[in-house]
């Protein structure tokens, strides 16, 4: 009994950690799932809670990662309406390295058919792409790369994955646990590429609460281009560090 619990603690651990992180989401947000529909009730909310509304808002970043189904485009702008730019840009970065952290951990601990179950069918894509790299003596035959070239052809792989606006971010924490990136690296590339996006979406929530549409105008048409050239382009690119 003892040597099975050993052998299966991280499944257990990761399993109860899933159902009080689910318990928690159900009993102190399910019931203002509205909020993130509303950016004015959402800053209510959090400011609601006083001198720890920064810790209220860090653990609904770290939760919008590893539950990714919450929409995280208002979170982000929502820490700059509520925040201001810089310190809603500390509290989501760091919020977004826990996070990561969370879900490559769970994936790691848990396997590719756990992360098959969270996988939906038009993200798929993304869990070929990253898996590709890891076929490294059939992928060095055709190829000619060595499995060092193929590490670093990974590590762009993710860099231009999460530089890339329009693709689903968090997925990818779960996705690239199962790759042959460490933490360290995944941790380092993976924020340090979704850092100027985060960054664009929080000044334009801190200008929200200021009314400057002007500046709103010229935010929204740089985040217009900035995700029409990750659709045009995007693809194109990550398909280019393939070959």
């Amino acid at each position: 009994m003892k040597e099975k619990l050993a052998k299966y603690k991280y499944h257990i651990i990761t399993v109860f950690s899933v159902l009080v992180l689910m318990a928690a989401f159900y009993k102190y947000l399910g019931e203002y799932v509205y909020i993130f529909t509303d950016i004015k009730k959402m800053k209510e909310r959090i400011l609601g809670y006083g001198t720890y509304s920064w810790l209220a808002f860090l653990v609904m970043q770290v939760l919008q990662i590893v539950i990714f189904i919450i929409p995280g485009e208002i979170v982000q702008v929502a820490a700059g309406y509520i925040f201001g730019p810089w310190i809603g840009f500390a509290l989501s970065i760091i919020g977004a390295i826990i996070g990561s952290a969370i879900t490559f951990i769970l994936s790691r601990k848990l396997g590719k058919p756990f992360v098959q179950k969270l996988v939906s069918e038009k993200d798929l894509w993304l869990l070929k792409k990253i898996e590709h790299f890891k076929e490294e003596h059939k992928g060095e035959r055709e190829s000619g790369k060595s499995s060092e070239e193929r590490h670093k052809s990974l590590r762009r792989i993710v860099l231009l994955l999460y530089l890339i606006p329009g693709i689903p971010k968090d997925i990818l924490g779960y996705i690239c646990g199962i790759s042959s990136l460490s933490l360290k690296e995944f941790l380092v590339i993976s924020n340090l590429a979704r850092a100027p996006m985060l960054f664009v979406s929080i000044f334009f929530g801190h200008n929200l609460s200021l009314d400057k549409i002007s500046i709103l105008v010229i935010v929204l048409i740089v985040m217009a281009l900035i995700i029409l050239i990750g659709v045009l382009k995007g693809k194109k690119l990550i398909n280019r560090e393939e070959n």
